[in-house]
């Protein structure tokens, strides 16, 4: 998951670069360029806060308990992303002046200007396109982490059950054997008294005999 992260971190903070390196420049270019910038301005920070969706989505499956770092770069690049986008709606607002009263240079670069914002908006798709398909990627394989949760605590579930019975079967089994031991222990001692008995007996037999035989 921190890997998915770190790629998308490392696309916004090229994109967030790109684009506050475009505004640093704009004032020193002609208009023809200013008008391109101000269009690729307005591309990367379109890309940089997609970029920033596919963070939070990333940071939404991550354990509770190790989201704070995460968060925290999240409200940091939200905050760069902010400052770029109120800069460039000042850009796109003096533009806007400048064209409205004056100046219409910008018609000689018009079609190359289109081609070009045609082929970056097509790059921006292609990206969009890839992050969409990461974030199903995604959402699958968490489908499939709690299928196979669910899977072992079910077979984990069988096995405390099997457990639980074979733990009763071996109790029936240990009150026979205590019940078997009581009865071959009473069984003993009255074979015991028994054999005491029959030696008392023939013992007092003896006697009989010696005494009638010496009488």
């Amino acid at each position: 998951m921190s890997e998915s992260f770190a790629t998308y971190e490392s696309e916004f903070q090229l994109s967030i670069q790109e684009a506050q390196s475009k505004i640093s420049q704009i004032n020193s270019v002609d208009a023809e360029q200013r008008k391109h910038y101000l269009k690729t301005i307005e591309g990367l920070n379109e890309e940089s806060r997609e970029l920033l969706d596919q963070m939070n989505i990333e940071v939404s499956n991550i354990p509770s308990n190790q989201r704070s770092s995460y968060n925290s770069k999240i409200r940091q690049y939200k905050s760069q992303l902010d400052e770029a986008q109120t800069t460039y709606n000042t850009l796109l607002d003096t533009q806007d002046k400048y064209e409205l009263f004056g100046n219409k240079n910008y018609a000689n670069g018009a079609e190359s200007d289109q081609r070009k914002q045609l082929l970056s908006n097509n790059s921006s798709l292609e990206r969009s396109s890839q992050r969409i398909f990461d974030s199903q990627r995604v959402a699958l394989e968490t489908e499939n982490i709690g299928s196979n949760i669910l899977n072992d605590l079910r077979s984990q579930r069988e096995q405390i059950s099997n457990s639980r019975n074979t733990l009763s079967q071996a109790d029936n089994y240990i009150d026979k054997s205590i019940q078997t031991l009581k009865v071959m222990s009473r069984r003993l001692t009255a074979n015991k008294f028994i054999s005491y008995g029959i030696i008392a007996v023939l013992i007092l037999l003896i006697f009989l005999v010696l005494y009638s035989k010496f009488s």
